[in-house]
């Protein structure tokens, strides 16, 4: 299984009462909704889940790893724990706290688009496969690297905001990601003639900075 981020996957680590309880409720028929009636053990698997996610947003650095979109400081209401492999469909379910299965995603991409959809699994019975990026039509969030594939160009200022998306490869993964999680949608450019002629507060270097990304990306887009 190559990984494509840092920290890697192999060096994550559970305290042994969160790994006790991540066992037990791997036992349970809902694994991640498992609820355990014993106050210690239920505190141990809230943990081990804040630090699943947390260490999936360092690796990604705060962004949603599917759109980029910036997550940091979200919150609960922002932010998923992403399970990649659906961990409600039973072949999935033994996947529910396996790191290389799991990231952190905006509620958008995780919610309006991914839900419980295993479509872009190409094999989806065949365990062997699972840890396989040649597995999966779009960009996968831990076996590659979504800056290999696409761009995402963002910049702000007073208000006005550019943001836009390019194609970095040819790969088939990259059409298929910006097509699955519709990105286009998020394509946007608010700044107006009146703001890209430079005013004072403009001339500092992040004006100056922030206007040239808009530039650059309208350039592209023309």
């Amino acid at each position: 299984m190559p990984d494509a981020y840092v920290p890697l996957l192999a060096d994550f680590v559970l305290d042994a009462g969160e790994a006790a309880a991540v066992a037990i409720a791997n036992n349970a028929a809902d694994p991640w909704n498992f609820v355990s009636a014993d106050p210690a053990e239920a505190a141990a698997l809230k943990s081990a889940k804040a630090k699943i996610l947390a260490y999936h947003l360092q690796r990604h650095s705060d962004h949603c790893c599917y759109c980029r979109g910036n997550l940091h400081g979200a919150g609960p209401y922002m932010t998923d724990r992403e399970h990649i492999l659906p961990k409600g469909k039973p072949t999935f379910k033994p996947y529910s706290y396996t790191m290389w299965n799991l990231a952190a995603a905006c509620k958008r991409c995780n919610m309006q688009f991914k839900g419980q959809s295993d479509a872009f699994v190409v094999n989806k019975t065949d365990a062997t496969k699972f840890q396989d990026g040649a597995n999966y039509l779009f960009v996968h969030p831990n076996f590659d690297r979504w800056e290999d594939f696409l761009d995402r160009i963002e910049a702000a200022k007073g208000g006005k905001r550019v943001v836009g998306f390019e194609f970095v490869s040819n790969d088939p993964k990259a059409q298929y990601t910006h097509t699955f999680f519709k990105l286009q949608e998020l394509v946007m450019d608010t700044f107006d003639k009146q703001q890209r002629a430079p005013t004072i507060a403009q001339t500092s270097e992040l004006g100056r900075e922030v206007l040239k990304l808009a530039e650059q990306h309208r350039q592209r887009r023309a």
